[in-house]
């Protein structure tokens, strides 16, 4: 039965979460006036990346120039989403690489090794370029790229410097509960109901697999990063808990020359121009998505940094104040083997009755004992609130609480009737201890049995939220 339930569950995240391909023009880059852009071709193994370097018109190709590798954030990624980085590193001399992510990466199927290895591929081939200095050349991450790029730094020298926005210093799973817990308390739903559908629906994507690097623990790369580091954050940052991972970074950045640690005032996750954390303020609109202007002051930080560490005159360690959250993160994992356990046992009781029902049917017996009606209701209302709290949970989880709001009174519409039905069935157990107590035999038996799952349904449903107040 779990192994059943594991596959159907698996099957609907992989439908929810597989994204659809972009439209083939937005895969282009096109470099607005001053700056040029020419294709790049290079290997990691067997897989074939292709790019754009991006230069300012005027550089000298009779000199080596610094350089700097761009590593996207998560979900397929085209080279042209970095655009507007890209051009400012290029407008302040750099040549600089974008390039598409690799064809097998989804949200269902991805791997940080690759992905890192993939980004020394790209600083590999940028340095070998006649115009590069490869002693001058280094990574820059984004997000998710947070995790990617420092884990290249740390596993080659042949990256000289390392710049980070919006870098979690969390687990996968952890950072993109918080974020998930953020952005549904914002549509309305009250925190407690956020937090228990969250974590059901992360707890299940997890043992499902369906989550994949969930538990990568970037902490070990970190340790390991030799080159100077500039890490940025975002202080209205709504995805990755910018204070924690500051915090994790000025922490385990241990072998680094160079930490510094950049707050951008009123900024967003990617360094955008934003209003309250989730929104994004002009900017291109790439594939029907808006971008979000570069916040002002944003790329002068990056640049700054940049012609000192380039110009051997490596900075000294030095961090701003570190933003408030309004919320801190939890740890997340797999629902546990006691969860399944309740579930299954919950699952069995329930249709055990209609299962008794039947047999006695085909037997020819006839006759509906004391107690049936409520029997025959628990069944309907403890299976509809168990099995559609779950699946309400996990389509959370895959479309990123895109679908919630909280309709009435902190609560979303399907949630608030989940919670009505969960209490109907609550309602039924009671109704059968009369009929318990007068019931004799094969009759009481089944009675305790069904009853016995309307009892696991009050803990069961509790963890998932539809009992909380």
């Amino acid at each position: 039965m779990r192994r059943t339930f594991i596959a159907a569950l698996g099957a609907a995240l992989l439908l929810a979460l597989t994204p659809s391909a972009a439209p083939a023009a937005d895969d282009v880059y096109t470099p607005p006036a001053g700056l040029t852009a020419t294709d790049l071709t290079f290997a990691n193994g067997a897989t074939t990346l292709h790019g754009s370097v991006v230069r300012r018109a005027d550089l000298d190709p009779a000199r080596r120039h610094p350089a700097i590798v761009l590593v996207h954030g998560s979900g397929p990624a085209a080279r042209v989403d970095l655009g507007q980085e890209a051009e400012v590193f290029a407008r302040a001399g750099l040549v600089t690489l974008i390039y598409d992510k690799r064809a097998d990466y989804t949200k269902f199927h991805r791997d940080y090794s690759a992905l890192a290895d993939d980004a020394l591929a790209g600083v590999r081939a940028l340095a070998a370029l006649p115009d590069v200095d490869p002693a001058r050349t280094g990574l820059w991450g984004l997000s998710e790229g947070g995790w990617v790029a420092p884990l290249a730094a740390s596993r080659s020298a042949d990256a000289k410097f390392l710049i980070t926005i919006g870098a979690p210093g969390l687990p996968p799973a952890r950072t993109q509960a918080w974020n998930l817990v953020n952005r549904i308390t914002r549509a309305g739903v009250s925190a407690p109901t956020a937090e228990a559908i969250v974590a059901t629906g992360m707890g299940l994507a997890i043992a499902t697999n369906g989550f994949p690097e969930a538990a990568y623990d970037p902490v070990p790369a970190l340790r390991a990063v030799r080159q100077p580091v500039l890490a940025i954050w975002g202080e209205l940052d709504t995805q990755v808990p910018p204070r924690e991972s500051a915090e994790v970074f000025r922490r385990e950045l241990t072998a680094s020359p160079s930490v510094t640690v950049r707050i951008l005032p009123h900024g967003s996750h990617a360094g955008r121009v934003t209003t309250d954390g989730y929104d994004r303020v002009g900017g291109p609109t790439i594939g029907g998505f808006v971008m979000g202007e570069l916040l002002p002051g944003y790329g002068t930080v990056m640049t700054d940094w940049l012609t000192s560490v380039t110009g051997g005159n490596v900075p000294a360690s030095a961090a701003d104040p570190l933003p408030e959250q309004s919320t801190l993160s939890r740890p997340a994992g797999p629902v546990s083997l006691l969860w399944w356990a309740g579930f299954a046992l919950l699952v069995v009781a329930l249709l055990s009755w209609p299962g008794w029902a039947l047999i006695r049917r085909l037997r020819g017996r006839r006759g509906r004992p004391a107690g049936a009606v409520a029997a025959r209701w628990l069944v309907v209302t403890g299976l509809t609130a168990a099995l559609g709290g779950i699946v309400y949970a996990v389509m959370t989880v895959a479309t990123s609480g895109k679908q919630i709001s909280g309709d009435l009174l902190g609560q979303p519409l399907p949630w608030l009737l989940l919670r009505g039905v969960a209490a109907a069935a609550l309602v039924c157990t009671a109704l059968l201890v009369p009929a318990l107590r007068t019931a004799t035999g094969a009759t009481r038996v089944r009675l305790a049995v069904v009853a016995g799952g309307g009892v696991l349904l009050a803990p069961f449903a509790l963890a998932l939220g539809l009992l909380l107040p």
